[in-house]
């Protein structure tokens, strides 16, 4: 289920959250499909009081949650598989906060967040954090921005130092801002405008979200990125890099207790702003609960709701799909688990409907996924995606492997009217594919043993997530950062799951996946 919105300054290491919005508009189309989300419950909301002082117990995990005097609230949460701790600060701010002619602007934060203080200058962070044997890294998105330093345990107060401190005293001057905006405009063109699979996906986002503010890349337009000035940033950064706006969580090797003295020790002083008012978002409307049957003579998408774009540079094409569905945050929340399965089942993985259809029965693509995020601020898509193999390359269908790390499955033969269909040429058979399997969706039940292995897959995904401190870490920051509760999400999932009837499937399929509401994409050579 989730997708996060988010850009990444560096490599992210395993289990950091990525944005699947802005990372399809600068990675290949197969790197975007290979991503598995790990999975998120539904969960009651949660205020900024105190929560607890004494360790809790979450599916074995012992934590801290308060919220200090100037509003920063703050998780502890003890994991001693590995004497390593994680510190990220999640911040209430991300590119739906901005507005056209600044677009672009908290990606732009993020990176000057890394340019110095008075008492760290710049350059200096990094070789910190690397002299300590550490990591650090930071991600924009369209709903946040999250900073994260990993250090063995006995080091982990220096993160707290180097956050509390770029969280007050962040210099932005010119003379660091001009070269690191000129790295930013380089990074614009190298992921986005000079990939055509990059473009591409821009503009299927564009027209798919029309005026909504996730229709803007998060990096920003080039236009805005070359007029931005300091001003600008120190504007953006004092009204939203304050502690009443941030999440502060802290999962690995350490002692709740002194870690909480700790962060009071580093965070405490520093003074509380005005309260952040929300940016209002375009309300999701839900089509009609009572809805007729989709049926086979319904129309497709209008002309309004397709994009073709032919580009000399593109060597594989790329079919792509979105209905809009809504998150938890949304009106409509009580669908989200349902649609979860349902995109499990028609293109989580090697077993999913599509993947079976199109990559091991027909030969039609050489990737294929369907990925629902269902936790942003505002409504969002619910994808699918397929690319065919190249026309030149004989080795494009070669055995799969079998998706968890085993060896080679054999496919079976391939045999009727797509046998050795490649290219652009198969591009309007998978069309019809994905048309055809959304269509039995909303027709037919889900068989019971199809629905079991669904979610025993989806369920089993989120037990061993656990395992990555970094990943845990994420979905604590995430759902905190969106009022929701975190201990939910780990006692919850697998029931909320568990509970999602093939009845269920069948209706959500025919009320979100409708036609009429499609938007289709297709990038050919």
């Amino acid at each position: 289920m989730l997708l996060l919105h988010a850009t990444n300054r560096k490599n992210c290491p395993p289990g950091w959250v990525n944005s699947i919005r802005e990372r399809v508009t600068r990675a290949s189309h197969q790197a975007l499909t290979a991503w598995i989300p790990p999975r998120l419950a539904l969960v009651r909301r949660l205020g900024l009081a105190v929560l607890c002082l004494a360790p809790l117990s979450a599916y074995g995990l012992e934590h801290q949650d308060f919220t200090l005097e100037n509003g920063l609230r703050v998780i502890l949460v003890r994991e001693p598989k590995a004497p390593v701790v994680l510190s990220e600060v999640w911040y209430r701010v991300g590119s739906v906060d901005e507005v056209e002619g600044k677009t672009g602007l908290s990606h732009m934060l993020e990176h000057m967040m890394f340019q110095g203080t008075p008492k760290v200058p710049s350059g200096e962070f990094h070789r910190l954090v690397g002299r300590n044997g550490g990591e650090d890294n930071a991600s924009t998105s369209y709903d946040f921005t999250c900073y994260y330093i990993k250090l063995a345990s006995d080091r982990a107060e220096l993160a707290l130092r180097l956050e509390a401190d770029r969280m007050r005293h962040l210099s932005l001057r010119d003379e660091e801002f001009h070269p690191e905006n000129q790295v930013v405009q380089e990074e614009r063109r190298m992921r986005t405008d000079a990939d055509p699979t990059g473009r591409f996906l821009e503009k299927f986002l564009a027209k798919a979200y029309g005026t909504h503010p996730y229709g803007r890349p998060v990096i920003g337009w080039m236009t805005d990125i070359q007029h931005f000035t300091t001003d600008d940033l120190r504007t953006w950064y004092q009204r939203y890099y304050v502690p009443n706006n941030a999440v502060l969580v802290l999962v690995g090797d350490l002692e709740l207790e002194p870690m909480a003295q700790q962060v009071r020790r580093h965070f405490a002083d520093i003074p509380a702003a005005p309260p952040v008012v929300p940016t209002v978002l375009p309300a999701y409307q839900p089509p009609a609960l009572a809805v007729a049957p989709i049926g086979s003579a319904e129309p497709g998408p209008t002309e309004a709701q397709r994009l073709e774009i032919a580009d000399k540079a593109v060597t594989l094409p790329v079919w792509y799909s979105g209905y809009p569905v809504p998150t938890l945050l949304t009106e409509g929340r009580e669908d989200v688990f349902a649609l979860d399965v349902l995109a499990t089942i028609l293109g989580g993985g090697s077993s999913s409907r599509l993947y079976q259809k199109l990559v091991m029965e027909r030969g039609l693509a050489v990737s294929v996924a369907a990925h629902y995020g269902g936790y942003g601020r505002s409504w969002e898509l619910l994808t699918v995606s397929a690319s065919p193999p190249s026309t030149d390359n004989e080795d494009a269908l070669a055995p799969p492997v079998d998706g968890h790390g085993g060896p080679p499955v054999a496919p079976p033969e391939r045999s009727g009217a797509s046998a050795g269909v490649t290219g652009v040429e198969a591009l309007p058979l998978i069309e019809q594919i994905v048309q055809q399997e959304v269509l039995r969706l909303t027709q037919e039940p889900v068989s019971e043993r199809e629905l079991q292995r669904a979610k025993n897959g989806m369920i089993a995904q989120h037990v061993f997530g656990r395992d990555s401190i970094h990943e845990l870490a994420s979905e604590i920051g995430l759902l905190s950062l969106n009022g929701l509760d975190w201990v939910a999400l780990v006692e919850g999932y697998p029931q909320k799951i568990a509970e999602v009837r093939a009845e269920d499937v069948q209706r959500v399929a025919a009320r979100y996946l409708r036609p009429e509401q499609r938007i289709v994409g297709v990038l050919k050579p």
